[in-house]
């Protein structure tokens, strides 16, 4: 997750060797921080603390916590898209059942989840129309990316239908990676989730083949 070179949010891009690994260093704090203790109870003088750099440094490149939430925002949707975008290119996407198409993009974005995260910080900032405003083209990104695989699979899906698939995916992904979630429902639970939008969509193409929708 943490490329040197994707540092978009940044307040001053670095340049130099030292100041790219300057920034991979607050972003790794930052994240380890927002794992152990949530985001609300984590300031920018904790950051800087676990990242070991004086907090004038920090400022240098983020003016606040909202701009490291982002910072990692925009890192995590870029590699969820790099794997939207390969399943995109599965040479036999259009042949596979939905329960297929979406188990390979669900199962892929939670393992990701769960090799990288828990993000608490996306689910955060979903929830705060601030934060949401700040990195509404990332959410874009990640949506479009999404839709993509949804349309080489079903051509006439609209909007509405896919944004539902979206919504209901990254529900299925919290259900996959979240530890009470998994302790109550099993380890495999969001496989469930995925049969229900599988079915979902079935319905949706169907009807467009029929001339319903």
């Amino acid at each position: 997750m943490y490329d040197p070179d994707k540092y978009k949010a940044a307040r001053t891009k670095p340049l130099q060797a030292r100041g790219k690994e300057r920034v991979r260093v607050i972003l790794a704090a930052a994240l380890e921080l927002f794992k152990e203790r949530g985001i609300e109870q984590v300031t920018t003088n904790d950051i800087a603390l676990r990242a070991q750099i004086p907090i004038g440094s920090l400022y240098r490149y983020y003016p606040n916590k909202d701009a490291i939430i982002v910072a990692l925002t925009e890192l995590y949707v870029d590699d969820v898209c790099d794997i939207f975008e390969t399943i995109s290119q599965h040479p036999m996407l259009r042949y596979l059942s939905w329960d297929e198409v979406l188990l390979l993009m669900v199962d892929a974005w939670a393992n990701y989840t769960s090799l990288n995260g828990p993000f608490s910080f996306l689910y955060a900032e979903k929830a705060s129309p601030h934060l949401y405003a700040l990195n509404r083209p990332a959410w874009q990104r990640f949506t479009d990316h999404f839709n993509a695989v949804i349309k080489k699979r079903c051509p006439e899906a609209t909007a509405r239908e896919m944004l539902i698939a979206f919504q209901l995916s990254l529900a299925a992904v919290e259900l996959g990676t979240n530890e009470v979630y998994k302790k109550i429902g099993g380890q495999h639970i969001h496989h469930e989730a995925v049969g229900a939008i599988a079915g979902y969509m079935l319905k949706v193409c169907n009807a467009h083949d029929h001339g319903v929708a």
